[in-house]
């Protein structure tokens, strides 16, 4: 495990992960939209969400914990297999420690007994997820695996939810289905960890105390993050119904799959950042932060634009008529990637990465407390777009409260070169986007021809700034293309 996988190859597994986490509810999402209803859909959502809650006090902080940890000591098998051991005892204990909160809550909460059926089914994942160790093939930067690994899973799954999957009634089996599609690959990586660790092997003496302080704090950060981003569906679904909380579903679906792209670099980015804080490689750590920013903002800027011009059509073929009160709520939400992006990239990768998850924590609990109080005055008056505006303001409070705690760090390392290309880009987008929606009245044709201009027009205007990304790529494929052109 010595060797130092690709950077690149490691982000465009790990980008093609993430893609698949969405890209697979964003193909069987038009389909359950029709056939589960808005309530149906809120409330598979509505239960995800709250059981969100209790995966997170089961894992914990150990999650980015374990991948900066196991990262530095990846080279010995000896250090290696201790550590996952001790991680995973403290795991299972707070699992046993989250089902008894949920059971506790199940029997107290009274609102909660219309969907105990439900709860039950989809609470299988708190046991997937932690046994599942994601966290130690994220450190060993095995992202082929988890790749292939959840491509096989995430395709049976959605199998069986177009063969089963007919009636409105058919929620809980596609509850059953969910949980299938995580836990298989996870009860798997289990088994395989033995190929790299000994899993079983007993040790005389554990260290668990010195784990416990990190942890703790990561969990506090995890959870005010869960916080804001689960706590909208939770307050909709006991304020407002399942409906609001199917609407809100909708726009926020398709802006996920962004975000999920765009966080995926700092998922790969932890544990190299840690190996070269471990290692004291300053220049090249200097280097990747400069790198990651840019790439955010590249990816994220635009993609922020498109959806707003194309919010209409985006809720129309993705989800149907029934879902056209959603149009607003996507356009509200949207510049949410942009913030999430640099949120995530700054606070996992350039905080957590050197030690500083108390830092990570502040900025975080700052926007759980914006987004709770938002939540309570607009979700009454406002439903889904109320959650939206909430979610908006909780992401930009977190992400400037880090840009502050984490100036130090990102001092010099951002282009405003590169940064007026992206505006510039946008630009492009919306006066491309807008002269289509006049022309054409097709909704398929103008959406197609839409994406497809706006991002012809968008690369061509970061090419002729020479954009050190496109400008490079582009010589690059060009070279290799020559040699067949003569």
């Amino acid at each position: 495990m010595a060797n130092l996988k690709s950077i690149k190859t490691n982000f465009l597994y790990n980008a093609l992960l993430r893609f698949l986490s969405i890209i697979f509810p964003l193909i069987t999402f038009p389909y359950l939209a029709r056939v589960l209803s808005a309530d149906g859909v809120g409330r598979i959502d509505f239960v995800t969400a709250i059981i969100q809650y209790f995966i997170i006090i089961s894992q914990v902080g150990i999650p980015l914990y374990a991948v900066r940890q196991c990262a530095k000591v990846r080279d010995d098998k000896e250090k290696l297999s201790k550590l996952v051991q001790e991680i995973l005892i403290l795991n299972f204990v707070m699992v046993s420690v989250s089902y008894l909160l949920l059971f506790i809550s199940m029997s107290f909460v009274s609102q909660l007994n219309e969907y105990k059926s439900l709860m039950i089914i989809i609470s299988i994942n708190i046991l997937s997820v932690n046994i599942g160790m994601e966290w130690f093939y994220q450190a060993i930067e095995e992202y082929r695996y988890i790749t292939l690994r959840s491509l096989f899973v995430k395709l049976f799954s959605l199998i069986l939810v177009f063969i089963f999957i007919k009636e409105q009634d058919d929620y809980l089996l596609y509850g059953i289905f969910y949980v299938l599609s995580l836990s298989l690959g996870y009860f798997y990586n289990f088994v395989r960890a033995t190929k790299y660790i000994d899993l079983f092997k007993k040790y005389k003496k554990y260290n668990f105390k010195k784990h416990l302080k990190p942890i703790m704090i990561l969990f506090f950060m995890n959870l005010s993050v869960s916080v804001y981003i689960n706590l909208d569906k939770v307050m909709l679904g006991f304020i407002s119904g399942d409906k609001s909380v199917g609407l809100y579903t909708a726009a926020n679906k398709i802006v996920s799959i962004i975000v999920l792209l765009i966080t995926s670099l700092g998922a790969v980015m932890l544990p190299r950042m840690s190996y070269y804080i471990e290692n004291n490689m300053e220049i090249e750590k200097k280097r990747l932060i400069g790198k990651s920013l840019d790439f955010v903002l590249m990816i994220s800027i635009p993609s922020a634009v498109g959806i707003i011009m194309l919010s209409k059509q985006i809720i129309f073929l993705f989800a149907g008529s029934d879902y056209l009160d959603a149009i607003t709520t996507i356009k509200i939400i949207s510049p949410i990637i942009i913030a999430i992006g640099l949120s995530n990239l700054i606070g996992i990768q350039i905080l957590v990465s050197h030690g500083k998850e108390k830092l990570t924590l502040i900025s975080t609990l700052i926007g759980a407390s914006v987004n709770f109080i938002l939540n309570l005055l607009l979700i009454s008056k406002m439903q889904q777009n109320g959650a939206a505006i909430s979610s908006l303001i909780a992401e930009i409070c977190v992400v400037l409260a880090q840009f502050v705690l984490a100036f130090k760090y990102i001092k010099g390392t951002i282009k405003f070169k590169n940064l007026l290309g992206y505006f510039l880009g946008s630009t492009l987008i919306v006066l491309t986007c807008t002269i289509i929606h006049l022309l054409i009245s097709n909704l398929l044709i103008s959406t197609f021809l839409s994406v497809l201009l706006s991002t012809l027009f968008y690369y061509a205007i970061l090419y002729l700034l020479k954009n050190e990304f496109i400008y490079g790529f582009t010589n690059k494929i060009l070279k290799k293309i020559q040699p067949f052109r003569k």
